[in-house]
């Protein structure tokens, strides 16, 4: 991405995660993992996404992740589209159901695309993003993106499967991808 960044066309803002201390943090309630997870989703949201669009002169901002980040992306700009230009997802992990142990309630609910995009009345709102659901042969979330790409198809919202061949789960991957899909932008 320094090519990007050098001539100023991209910035980057990469917070520090918090899964250790939210969905990895079997010490606590599954309600309260997820909790934790929205306090530091409203940090993205409001102070970085605020900072960056500050910054850069921009009414909107994209994301990217890898694995669980993927997942972070793909949420957040789901759950907040008004904010996103941009969604690029490499290798996502979507499904968040084994981090709460069985537990579900309305905040899960909330946080889960799988089980809120289908429900979702008006998906046009997704339409303006661009959006990259990156995946590969040996990528062992492949599923997860498929399952997300048939979703969405299912509501109309445009995006883009990339099922890449000899790719899999890991950042040698990811360090390609990323670079790509921006220059499809």
């Amino acid at each position: 991405m320094s090519s990007y960044i050098d001539v100023g066309t991209l910035t980057v803002y990469c917070p520090d995660a918090i899964d250790l201390e939210s969905f990895y943090n079997k010490s606590i309630h599954p309600a309260d993992r997820m909790r934790t997870h929205n306090a530091y989703e409203n940090v993205i949201v409001r102070d970085v996404f605020d900072l960056a669009r500050r910054e850069c002169n921009s009414h909107r901002v994209a994301v990217s992740g890898a694995s669980l980040g993927a997942y972070h992306a793909a949420n957040i700009a789901f759950r907040h589209p008004d904010t996103v230009s941009h969604l690029i997802s490499l290798s996502g992990s979507f499904d968040i159901s084994s981090f709460f142990d069985s537990y579900h309630d309305d905040n899960i609910y909330f946080n889960s695309p799988y089980e809120y995009l289908p429900n979702t009345p008006d998906p046009w709102k997704y339409n303006h993003m661009g959006i990259i659901l990156g995946t590969g042969e040996w990528d062992n979330t492949r599923h997860e993106s498929y399952g997300l790409s048939e979703i969405l198809n299912s509501k109309g919202v445009k995006h883009w499967l990339d099922d890449g061949k000899w790719r899999g789960h890991d950042w040698n991957y990811w360090r390609d991808m990323l670079p790509f899909y921006l220059s499809k932008l």
